[in-house]
């Protein structure tokens, strides 16, 4: 009986292992609906950023300005139809209100700590890569990789300029505005997408000029891929989650000797790299981190003090991020 319950218990954590393996990290998208000359936005926002501020490099943001409450406000006259279109997409008539991954709307002061644990560890059968050009004349190109069994359903792929920071004193005594939309480069109500089959990727790239109105160092752009059906939004990526240069790593080139694990995190590298790794919790809590100089292509990181559950291996350098999920068994030496 032990033995059958040994066995089954093993099959059940391969199978868990091979759909982690087939999953990506979704980022938490975060489609925040205000107004530069709305007295509760200047109120509520503060608030909202300094909830954000705990879980950098687990969500994406970005800020749209409708005509309501005050069509005076400064970025809505920047782009008066898709600010009001992306706002009327959701039903948002009041502001300042924060959409969920396309489908959860709340008021921005009810976006707390438990609402963002709670989405966090989700994952996507999909990953979207970002990389971008510099200068006034940029060029995108995105790479839509599926990574899990390819999902059923109608899909759009958005893509939009925004400002990373905007340091401008508006009406409502904001001084700072963060990810301010400021444009789509593809339609606004998105373009049609066929996602690859597990495995492949789908591969686009786009065109756009900054304007002298926009901060050139704080412009980039913010892609995502939405359900038409139910406006779920699948995943989101941007030109900051993966380092834009020639030798950029992918999960293809970390690997996980053995998974799950006891007593020790084997890592396999195709190459030396720079930089962290880091070890994260389910709640994305970093726990452990080391240095990669001088580690070569392949370490162990002593994990036998861990308790069984699910983690996270995330690695840092200057050829960019990977992030890989693992299993810790009970280990009794």
């Amino acid at each position: 009986m032990l033995m059958r319950k040994f066995l089954l218990g093993v099959v059940l954590m391969m199978a868990l292992v091979q759909g982690i393996n087939g999953q990506a990290k979704r980022y938490i998208f975060l489609e925040h609906v205000t107004n530069s000359n709305c007295g509760v936005c200047g109120a509520s926002n503060p608030g909202f950023y300094s909830v954000l501020s705990g879980y950098q490099g687990s969500y994406h943001h970005l800020s749209i300005h409708p005509s309501f409450p005050y069509t005076s406000c400064v970025f809505y006259q920047a782009n008066k139809t898709e600010n009001n279109e992306r706002a009327a997409y959701y039903n948002v008539n009041s502001t300042p209100t924060v959409v969920i991954n396309g489908l959860t709307k709340k008021a921005a002061s009810q976006v707390t700590a438990s609402v963002m644990n709670a989405e966090l560890g989700k994952t996507s059968p999909i990953e979207i890569v970002v990389k971008e050009t510099s200068g006034t004349n940029r060029t995108v190109n995105v790479e839509v990789r599926t990574v899990g069994n390819k999902p059923g359903g109608t899909y759009k792929i958005y893509a939009a300029i925004a400002e990373k920071t905007r340091n401008q004193t508006t009406g409502n005594g904001e001084k700072v505005h963060y990810d301010v939309f400021r444009k789509f480069i593809t339609a606004s109500s998105g373009d049609n997408i066929s996602l690859a089959d597990n495995g492949s990727s789908v591969n686009l790239s786009y065109n756009y000029n900054v304007t002298s109105a926009w901060v050139e160092s704080e412009t980039y752009v913010m892609v995502w891929v939405q359900d038409v059906n139910t406006k779920e939004v699948l995943n989101s990526g941007n030109r900051f989650d993966v380092a834009s240069s020639t030798g950029d790593i992918t999960a293809s080139d970390i690997k996980i000797l053995t998974n799950p694990v006891r007593s020790d995190l084997s890592v396999q590298l195709t190459r030396p790299l720079d930089g962290n790794y880091y070890i994260l919790n389910i709640m994305g809590q970093v726990i452990e981190k080391g240095s990669l100089e001088q580690m070569g292509s392949r370490f162990d990181i002593p994990v036998a003090q861990y308790k069984s559950g699910m983690y996270f291996l995330r690695i840092e350098s200057s050829s960019g991020k990977v992030t890989k999920r693992w299993i810790k068994e009970s280990f009794n030496p």
